[in-house]
């Protein structure tokens, strides 16, 4: 799970004088139990109506089809995202300097593929030696 694996290098990162921080589209209510559940010392954020993932364009609506497909599986995203549009955020990573300059983006619409945590932190190693 992503949430593991970047909480196996937070330390690390911390070390670097950086941070994670999480945002999900999901409300606290949900995330807060998920936290706790993970022992996770970093934060998740509530990006509430996905206003943060607008910004970067990253937002996407599941189309008819595939709304009916996740409600037969009896997942609700209006119940947990408070979104009844059915719209989600494209998974996305970035690494952002003290002056918030972004310095690295993950990209992809595919959220099955995702790059590892491990080349996140040598991203923020390389950026901390120069």
């Amino acid at each position: 799970m992503e949430l593991e694996a970047l909480q196996q290098i937070h330390s690390d990162v911390r070390a670097l004088g950086a941070e994670i921080v999480v945002l999900t589209p999901e409300l606290e209510r949900y995330t807060r139990a998920l936290h706790k559940k993970l022992n996770l010392t970093f934060d998740i954020l509530t990006d509430l109506h996905l206003n943060v993932a607008s910004q970067f364009r990253l937002v996407f609506t599941l189309p008819d089809y595939l709304r009916d497909l996740y409600k037969s599986f009896g997942s609700t995203l209006d119940r947990f995202h408070d979104e009844p549009e059915y719209r989600l955020p494209v998974p996305a990573r970035y690494v952002v300097d003290k002056l918030g300059t972004i310095r690295s983006a993950d990209v992809n619409a595919d959220y099955t593929v995702r790059s590892e945590p491990s080349e996140t932190l040598k991203q923020l190693q390389r950026l901390a030696g120069s």
